[in-house]
């Protein structure tokens, strides 16, 4: 059975938007924020920081684990039946619809604010993929 939402453009972009933000919160990480950053010298806010951008990217790689299993059902590797057994418990993290996704902090980084802002985009669509996925399963 083919997934009919993974050759949408929503979908493909969903994609390609989650390996983007991946990556930019890789990068993000990556950097040295100690040293870049000198909006505050509170190691509790740089915790908070470093928190939340190992929150982000938990969200975003249990995101993408949902988004590949799509791809594997549409290249009829796996069954949905067993698509929406193996992903119980992805994407819980950013809610059951896109009301419930994770608020920006504004007591981050301007960065991280931002990432997370570009993410909610994400994590809207994500939100349109469960749905759609749901409803063929009915």
């Amino acid at each position: 059975m083919a997934a009919d939402w993974v050759n949408t453009q929503t979908f493909i972009n969903t994609f390609d938007n989650n390996l983007q933000l991946l990556t930019e919160v890789r990068d993000y990480l990556q950097t040295d924020t100690n040293k870049n950053d000198n909006s505050t010298s509170d190691p509790m806010a740089k915790l908070a920081a470093t928190r939340e951008a190992s929150r982000l990217t938990a969200m975003l790689a249990e995101t993408m684990a949902w988004l590949l299993l799509n791809k594997a059902m549409n290249n009829d590797e796996l069954e949905l039946d067993q698509v929406l057994g193996e992903s119980i418990g992805l994407c819980e993290m950013i809610g059951s619809s896109p009301e419930d996704t994770p608020s920006v902090d504004n007591n981050l980084p301007e960065q991280l604010q931002t990432l997370y802002q570009k993410s909610n985009t994400l994590f809207a669509d994500v939100h349109w993929v469960l749905a759609q996925a749901r409803a063929a399963a009915n």
